[in-house]
């Protein structure tokens, strides 16, 4: 490192560190140039790990990336992630414009919600589908596999409101589906979502350090399940509070137009976009397609 901060033949005020010189100026120069070479090589580790500071603690992993396994799985599954996050959110908006509109001629937009919901759970299922093979290939936790397990059963649990409800038929609750697969669903979602979380804190992934930041590229993982945890907390009481029981009309907790369950279901919606954009940041899914 030193011999890339200076030439180590010459010493300060350009005394040579020559052999003809004196024994006095010689051990002189040399003591010098030791000491020089020593702070280069300080300077140069300091300016090393600043590099490395500066870049673990910005938004682009591309080099950090580059080391997950079977990366390009997880640029898909986290891209379709996203899919369905988006998804969800236009259906709580559909569904409420459904609500508030008129009902004998629904807007546009109202009439696309069960559809919304299907891509969305589709989405689900699929990305969840792609992570447990992922988790399989790279020999996660039993722990880690029985979390995703249970989002995959939930997703299951999700197709089937938008599914019965797009067809219509009143022994399924007719355009609302059935009432108590939502439900159903995110409780399997939100406890897969806890023991993610506890697998994390009791097996630390790959690359994890617990005493760097949230933002520490190798604490991603770790930092967009907390987000989705997070997400589910609002998605478990939008459900409890707007579920209809049996599908009986006024049989629920609160309105699904009321302020608690909009707020509920845009704030657990929003967040679960960004835990997959988050994952996504992870393994450089918005910069690097290539293997």
């Amino acid at each position: 490192f030193g011999s890339s901060h200076f030439d180590s033949r010459v010493a300060p005020h350009g005394t040579p560190c020559h052999p003809d010189n004196r024994a006095s100026e010689r051990g002189r120069a040399h003591a010098t140039c030791a000491r020089l070479g020593r702070r280069a090589m300080s300077d140069s580790d300091a300016s090393g790990d600043s590099n490395i500071s500066l870049e673990d603690g910005g938004f682009s992993f591309t080099e950090e990336a580059k080391k997950i396994p079977f990366r390009m799985q997880q640029v898909l599954l986290n891209w379709v992630f996203i899919v369905a996050s988006a998804a969800l959110i236009l259906d709580f908006g559909a569904l409420q414009d459904l609500l508030r509109g008129p009902v004998r001629m629904p807007h546009f937009f109202a009439e696309l919600c069960n559809w919304f919901g299907v891509l969305s759970c589709l989405a689900w299922l699929l990305g969840f589908a792609i992570l447990a093979h992922w988790l399989h290939q790279v020999g996660a936790t039993p722990m880690g596999k029985a979390g995703c397990y249970l989002k995959l059963v939930a997703s299951v649990f999700f197709n089937l409101q938008p599914m019965t409800g797009t067809m219509g038929d009143a022994m399924l609750g007719g355009g609302a589906g059935l009432w108590w697969s939502n439900l159903t669903g995110i409780l399997f979602f939100h406890f897969g979502n806890i023991v993610s979380c506890t697998d994390f804190y009791l097996h630390a992934p790959p690359g994890a350090e617990k005493k760097k930041g949230w933002g520490y590229h190798g604490n991603l993982p770790i930092t967009a399940m907390w987000i989705y945890q997070a997400a589910t907390w609002f998605l478990v009481g939008a459900n409890f509070l707007s579920c209809s029981l049996n599908g009986k009309v006024g049989t629920s907790f609160v309105p699904t137009t009321g302020l608690p369950v909009v707020i509920c279901q845009v704030a657990g919606g929003f967040l679960l976009l960004l835990g997959s954009v988050v994952y996504t940041i992870w393994c450089d899914g918005f910069r690097n397609f290539n293997h």
